[in-house]
């Protein structure tokens, strides 16, 4: 927990596990909110990776309660009842069986409830069928990065922010009540895909790798990503490189990639090596 920031002196519960959840309470916590973290008795399954679960849950507390169990359940309403905000990720047919909602109500938080589709809140997904359903995936390759998982973390994190922003308000108008956000995975990682879905990213539009200036090339020992696309990248690259393709793919091949790493701090060019992982 941060002694400052932004959120110091809120309270956040979390019964969020995997990465949408942990991800947005990692932020709280950078915010200056204290975070205490509710794990089932079979944990959390995120510690399949025992660096990015530390990594995660850094500075939070964790406790063990059986919400299923009525004396364990007692225990999270007492910690609900002097939080500010719960994170829940469980779909609402779930989260109604336990009696969460009434539990919210009660104890008149801030309740941010992440799903996988807002829109059909109980059928079930992952992020990689969301991923699919926004055609980023190139089968049968498998997507390096879960982004559904890690925008949905953001947009929890906005929401959070809003609501209790919203819950402040109220309670300084004497109306103090619950106040509720659903964030869905299948939204955030539609939103990452617009760029994509419009066409921006088509063959011989300029973020697919048409223009010389935005694309990768091989160098000595690798590969580098140049995105010289804003004017005055693009005039800097072009006196000094050159504007073919031909031309840049040849300059780049003679030197290393650290050398061309350090030209582009010299020149103040966006370059990049190309990390194999």
């Amino acid at each position: 927990m941060h002694d400052s920031g932004s959120l110091a002196g809120v309270h956040v519960v979390t019964i969020a596990p995997n990465l949408p959840g942990p991800l947005a309470a990692r932020h709280l916590v950078q915010l200056g909110a204290s975070v205490t973290k509710i794990e089932a008795p079979h944990g959390d399954p995120a510690q399949a990776f025992p660096q990015w679960f530390q990594a995660l849950n850094a500075g939070q507390i964790r406790k063990t309660l059986d919400l299923k169990v009525p004396e364990d359940r007692e225990q999270f309403f007492e910690l609900l009842s002097g939080a500010d905000l719960l994170l829940s990720s469980m779909r609402p047919s779930a989260a109604d069986r336990l009696g969460l909602y009434e539990m919210v109500a009660r104890a008149q938080v801030a309740h941010i409830e992440i799903v996988g589709d807002v829109e059909a809140p109980d059928e079930p997904g992952h992020d990689l069928t969301y991923q699919a359903a926004a055609g980023l995936l190139n089968p049968p390759e498998m997507p390096r990065v879960p982004w559904a998982d890690v925008l949905g973390g953001y947009e929890a994190t906005i929401a959070a922010l809003d609501a209790l922003r919203e819950r402040e308000h109220a309670q300084k108008i004497g109306n103090d009540q619950a106040v509720h956000r659903r964030v869905g995975l299948k939204q955030g990682v539609d939103d990452a895909a617009e760029a994509f879905q419009i066409g921006a990213t088509a063959p011989g539009q300029i973020l697919s790798g048409t223009h010389p200036q935005y694309g990768m090339y091989q160098t000595q020992d690798g590969w580098i990503a140049v995105a010289a696309i804003e004017p005055h990248f693009h005039a800097t690259l072009t006196a000094l490189l050159g504007d073919s393709r031909s031309t840049l793919t040849e300059h780049f091949s003679k030197r290393s990639t650290a050398q061309w790493l350090q030209f582009a701090k010299q020149h103040d060019l966006p370059l990049a090596a190309v990390e194999k992982r």
